[in-house]
């Protein structure tokens, strides 16, 4: 009797000894605790930005409490700066309160990012932007291009409204190349477009005015293109279009000179009212958010896409009325994220977590409607 008591008690230590070394793998992936693609009980995402005062701040907050309702993830929010230094000092105090995965606003120092996330096994993603595809790693999920597939599509679509309005001599500003590294393509598409569609020649666009991240700094930009050309008669503005560049114009010498812009805020609807806003356009920041978060997610679930590509895409929404801001804010910004540009049971048909049959590109095909196609979706 006591031989099968020992018996029994070795068993069972031995049982209790291999539970204990079941959980005691690394805490990444294996680092991050999600060893062959077990689901944790509720993840940690870290999210980059400079800030979250304005609206695409706000808006991103907004999306992510949104998942938070309907995934078991929560959010960790950390303002950096625009400096390497600053974006590596926030990344790093990240990755030290032990976050699973990071969304970045930015491609800044990108390699030395990808590299610490690695080390520490978390999983990194580029929300706003297009990364360098020779940048790789187990651990980077990749970037998105914020304005569409091609950015020249955009710029060919200011200058089809600049046109339909009539405007002659036209002024352009925008942020300086390095940091706004899509508007070449931009302003390319807007000058190839305006050349196409100006036969008879009528058109001058003239050269852009690059300007740093001030207000003040858009505010000579505009002065000095009204200083040069007198005659301008429309500015097209590529950088924080309505937070800086409308300003600038309404306390210019010529305040009724109507502006196309890279941009969105709350006068925006005023603008079109008086004329003196031609074409305003934001990110949709639901589907910025809900891209990468797919990504991530599957990731840390154990999952990735077959035909996963390095750079994603999002449409970029574009407004010329009233109604159309109107159907913006019910449609892109709502108070209801439920409503909104992604819902969570949409973003669950894409991933790869609730649907063996989802791939990468059915992801940006959800995330790359448009403000009338997701209006019909909800409609």
């Amino acid at each position: 009797m006591k031989r099968k008591q020992w018996i029994f008690s070795l068993v069972a230590l031995m049982l209790l000894f291999s539970v204990v070394l079941s959980g005691c793998g690394g805490n990444g992936n294996s680092a991050n605790g999600n060893e062959g693609g077990k689901a944790k009980d509720n993840y940690t995402i870290g999210v980059m930005l400079y800030n979250y005062t304005d609206i695409q701040g706000q808006q991103i907050k907004a999306y992510c409490s949104y998942l938070e309702k309907n995934f078991n993830v929560k959010f960790n929010f950390a303002t950096v700066g625009p400096s390497e230094e600053g974006h590596i000092s926030g990344l790093e105090n990240l990755l030290a309160s032990g976050v699973d995965a990071i969304i970045s606003g930015y491609d800044t120092a990108l390699e030395q990012s990808v590299s610490l996330t690695e080390e520490a096994g978390v999983y990194y993603a580029v929300a706003l932007g297009e990364v360098d595809e020779n940048v790789t790693s187990d651990y980077f999920v990749g970037g998105i291009k914020q304005f569409g597939e091609n950015p020249e599509e955009l710029g060919a679509k200011y200058a089809e409204q600049a046109y339909a309005s009539g405007a002659k001599h036209i002024g352009m500003t925008s942020f300086l190349e390095f940091a706004f590294v899509d508007a070449p393509a931009i302003i390319k598409g807007f000058t190839d477009k305006m050349n196409e569609l100006d036969t008879q020649g009528e058109v001058t666009v003239y050269p852009t005015e690059f300007h740093s991240f001030a207000p003040e700094n858009a505010a000579d930009a505009v002065t000095k293109v009204i200083s040069d050309h007198p005659e301008v008669d429309a500015i097209v503005g590529l950088g924080s279009g309505m937070d800086y560049v409308y300003p600038a114009i309404l306390n210019s010498t010529k305040p009724d000179i109507p502006l196309l812009a890279l941009g969105y805020n709350d006068s925006a609807e005023d603008g079109f009212a008086s004329g003196k806003v031609l074409m305003a356009g934001t990110n949709n920041y639901g589907q910025l958010v809900a891209n990468s978060f797919a990504q991530l997610y599957d990731r840390l679930n154990g999952k990735t896409y077959s035909d996963w590509k390095a750079n994603g895409y999002i449409s970029y929404v574009t407004m010329t009325s009233i109604e159309e801001v109107q159907d913006f804010k019910t449609y892109v910004i709502p108070e209801d994220q439920s409503q909104g540009p992604v819902t969570a049971e949409e973003l669950k048909s894409v991933m790869l977590t609730y649907n063996d049959a989802a791939t990468w590109e059915s992801l940006q095909e959800l995330t790359n409607r448009t403000l009338a196609e997701i209006k019909a979706a909800r409609n």
